[in-house]
């Protein structure tokens, strides 16, 4: 038999989204009515559906499916479908706004604009931004700036050096050689002898990581006042990650980072060159609306896969999981119990799904009004659900696949 091909579901569709007209609808106050809102897709990749729309009772954990994970106890790796999660509240969860405004991103950029944040970023002379098919690059041969033409306006720096402080294969600054990043077995006989790994760099102090992180931020235009910092440690720099206030509300998806290595060198960054405009002002759902739009979360999956033969591709819904020596070639994991701790406003980012066989580029990306619940008394993990009323929802198109058992 051939291969069998497995396709898996796992883009999460957020029924939602924000028109940027709408139409004026007589009524007593003569104020415009919020437009219905298009399909969504979260940038998170989680999922908030109308209310009627969901039909299952817990929302997937990493790892997504299609993912593998390892089957308990080792062994056999089959690919494992995440588990339902049942969230449970701990404590009273507050009661929130009534109504909050969306905002819009678009992928409206010049080259000026990206020559000036190249030169922001050290690269001023680099010979200007070089248009491509996605957007523009700046490059001096050592550090690289792409821009991409995304609603947005998306941008990513790099340079080349790794963890000896050159590229691998070359050299370092003061001429030592560097480690090559080809495995070894495909490069050494099995009698020769191993060379040591290159050491760590000597990394910079949190304190002063984070003050660097945030200069840098500040200088190619992240609004880092208010915003939220997280910071780990990694082999050659720290990673720094900033989510930043808009309309005075924390942020999900639109996340600003800064890498610094040795000696307080950027090796890496990121942001966005458009700005947030502001859009239409949305009724929303209560708290525990919310809440029950979670627990309602359409599960990831069934898995979608076609075999030899088949003149369609059908959706499977996997065996359980059961012990290593008896683990299928795919499987589902069993429910999960979290503690949902906390809730607040904020937006969360979502990008406005094209039609089912439509193509074309997506003019623009959302903030869309959305509740924070804190899971496990930390607000460094949280899951965001669209908190617009049903009325101004539009549900994703759908499309049905036969079920069969696994």
């Amino acid at each position: 038999m051939g291969k069998r091909v497995v396709t898996v579901v796992a883009a999460v569709l957020v029924a939602g989204a924000l028109g940027v007209g709408g139409a004026f609808v007589a009524s007593r106050t003569g104020q415009r009515a919020p437009a219905t809102l298009p399909a969504l897709q979260a940038a998170d990749g989680q999922a908030a559906s109308t209310s009627g729309a969901a039909s299952a009772q817990g929302t997937p954990a990493a790892p997504l499916p299609g993912q593998r994970a390892r089957a308990p106890g080792g062994g056999a790796e089959p690919d494992v479908v995440p588990p339902q999660v049942r969230y449970q509240v701990r404590g009273e969860l507050p009661e929130l706004g009534s109504s909050a405004r969306a905002w819009t991103l678009d992928d409206q950029v010049t080259s000026a604009q990206v020559a000036a944040l190249a030169g922001r970023l050290g690269l001023a002379g680099a010979g200007g931004p070089r248009p491509t098919g996605s957007g523009w690059t700046v490059s001096d041969g050592r550090r690289e700036l792409f821009v991409n033409r995304l609603p947005g306006v998306p941008w990513t720096y790099a340079g080349t050096r790794f963890v000896c402080g050159g590229t691998p294969g070359g050299v370092t600054p003061k001429g030592a050689a560097c480690a090559s990043i080809e495995p070894l077995p495909n490069r050494l006989p099995p009698s020769a002898p191993r060379p040591r790994p290159p050491q760590p760099p000597e990394l910079p102090d949190r304190g002063q990581a984070e003050r660097i992180a945030r200069d840098l931020l500040a200088r190619v235009g992240a609004p880092v006042d208010g915003a939220e910092l997280q910071m780990v440690r990694g082999l050659d720099r720290w990673f720094v990650s900033a989510s930043p206030r808009v309309g005075d509300l924390p942020t999900m998806g639109l996340t600003w980072t800064a890498g610094v290595g040795s000696k307080g060198q950027v090796l890496s960054a990121s942001g966005w060159l458009a700005a947030p405009r502001p859009a239409d002002t949305y009724p929303l759902i209560t708290v525990r609306q919310a809440l029950d739009r979670l627990r309602n979360r359409p599960v990831g999956g069934p898995v979608i896969e076609r075999q030899p033969g088949d003149r369609a591709p059908t959706a499977v819904r996997p065996a359980p999981c059961q012990p290593p020596s008896e683990l299928p070639a795919r499987c589902a994991a069993g429910p999960v119990t979290v503690d949902v701790t906390g809730a607040r406003l904020g937006l969360q980012l979502a990008t406005v799904l094209p039609p089912v066989g439509g193509s074309g580029k997506i003019p623009r990306s959302y903030l869309v009004p959305a509740y924070f619940f804190q899971i496990d008394g930390t607000w460094t993990e949280q899951v965001a659900v669209i908190a617009v009323q049903d009325r101004f929802l539009t549900a994703p198109p759908s499309t049905v696949v036969p079920l069969r058992s696994g």
